[in-house]
């Protein structure tokens, strides 16, 4: 039944049959002891026969031989050439995905027209989009059909009426989170069964599909190809959050690259589980043999960003190259790194921060160079959605950890340089930027001195940044 706003849940509009289910190629490792392994995963369903696009929406042609690049993109929102960097890499996978193929999106927002109609456009020649987007986001596009939420519900409805059941295209909502009890959906991916001549696109990071992510933020983008363990273990995430129900942690791991999807509940932090594996000294990969530890990432808040941010000092006291840029900081936390090289990243616009005009760092994740993980050699990256505040610890998140890849690792390392060159605020000269910094309670709370998760408006802070 659709709510008030017509807006269906996936409860309330009934479960459709979920995909062929793939047994996984590859068996996955088990990142933590005791987590069990991974069951098969809900793949990209077998083609149909393809279906011809409406006569009167002209269909864009694939190119059958275009190879979508794996690697990291970064956007640049200064920048000409450069602010669209992700979208451009998002749209040519999209436009090159054949009638048949399976295009499926999480995002926090949806609100590009740009972006809309290009999902449209492959909709229209045959390929099955299927969207799910934060509730309370779609429903503010409500009563504006040139939104992107109302276009593409109207769009998809109207091209499934002759389409096989494979085929179906549709954009939905979530009661909260779709994997977790409470928190918010706020992930940030896209999987991709095919484009041009390349299989098994898993496409993820800090960017949600609106026009502030290239205009307004620094963002990353992660992008892995022909790689069907990891698409397969993807694809079971993504049944799990068409089910809007509450599921376990979800870790695995394929080959040199670590999934962890939250809720976590109590197990190891993804920023934590890479920081705990560094050595400072004895770097082989780096010009003083220092280890190298570049930060990006937007919010920290509660007991949760003050552990990283203690150990990212436990590190720099250590030896380690640390650096570190941000968008907004309780007090606390800044405290725990005062003294170090950390920035905030957030140009301002207008004499007053207005955190829907500045320009500021969005990205949620690091890179490591040097020793880590037993090597002196080592490249690792984590490319995530989340920020690191206790709503992050329990909503829907996904994180990416890649090992080993050195082009990846040394690209990541560059762009948090060039952002902290440019960043304009010390710690010493923060501004609130959408962050009351309130004062910490002191009542018991487990983690005593730091707010509780209804203390905090982060719920209000993430849904604007985001």
């Amino acid at each position: 039944m659709a709510t008030a706003w017509g807006i269906a849940s996936m409860e309330e509009r009934g479960r459709r049959p979920v995909a062929t289910v793939l047994a996984l190629v590859v068996a996955a490792t088990v990142l933590l002891a005791g987590h069990g392994t991974l069951v098969p995963a809900a793949g990209a369903p077998a083609a149909p026969a393809p279906v011809t696009a409406p006569r009167t929406v002209p269909a864009e042609k694939p190119n059958p031989s275009y190879v979508v690049k794996p690697g990291i993109t970064f956007n640049h929102p200064f920048r000409d050439g450069k602010r669209g960097k992700i979208h451009h890499r998002i749209v040519k996978a999209l436009k090159n995905a054949p009638a048949g193929a399976t295009v499926r999106v999480i995002t926090w927002n949806f609100d590009s027209p740009y972006l809309a109609r290009k999902f449209i456009a492959a909709h229209n020649r045959g390929v099955s989009v299927q969207i799910i987007m934060s509730r309370g986001l779609a429903r503010s596009q409500r009563g504006n059909p040139s939104r992107s939420y109302p276009m593409m519900l109207r769009a998809f409805a109207q091209g499934d009426k002759r389409r096989p059941d494979g085929l179906k295209s549709w954009i939905r909502t979530c009661k909260q989170t779709c994997r977790g009890k409470r928190g918010s959906m706020h992930s940030k991916l896209m999987l991709v069964s095919r484009s041009g001549a390349t299989n098994w696109i898993v496409m993820q990071g800090s960017g949600n599909f609106t026009g502030a992510a290239a205009v307004q933020q620094f963002n990353d983008w992660t992008t892995v190809t022909e790689n069907k363990a990891l698409y397969d273990g993807w694809m079971q995430m993504w049944d799990q959050a068409t089910q809007d129900r509450n599921f376990p942690p979800m870790r695995f791991t394929v080959g040199n690259i670590t999934t962890m999807f939250a809720p976590h509940k109590g197990n190891v932090d993804p920023a934590l589980s890479v920081l705990n594996k560094v050595q400072c000294t004895g770097a082989a990969n780096t010009a003083d043999g220092r280890t190298k530890v570049r930060v990006a990432n937007a919010v920290w808040g509660e007991e949760r960003g003050a552990r990283i941010a203690r150990k990212l000092r436990q590190l720099d006291r250590a030896g380690c190259d640390v650096e570190i840029v941000f968008m907004m900081m309780q007090r606390r936390i800044r405290g725990i790194l005062r003294g170090m090289r950390a920035k905030q990243m957030v140009y301002i616009y207008g004499e007053e921060a207005d955190k829907f005009k500045d320009r500021y760092v969005h990205m949620k994740g690091l890179a490591v160079q040097g020793h880590v993980d037993g090597r002196n050699d080592g490249n690792v990256v984590l490319s995530s959605s989340e920020n690191w505040t206790r709503l992050g610890w329990h909503s829907d998140e996904e994180n990416i950890i890649i090992r080993g890849d050195a082009a990846m690792t040394a690209k990541y390392v560059r762009q948090v340089d060039m952002i902290y060159r440019q960043a304009p605020r010390t710690l010493s000269n923060y501004v609130n930027s959408a962050d009351p910094d309130p004062t910490p309670r002191r009542d018991g709370y487990r983690d005593e001195g730091y707010l509780g998760p209804k203390d905090y408006p982060f719920h209000e802070l993430e849904a604007e940044l985001s």
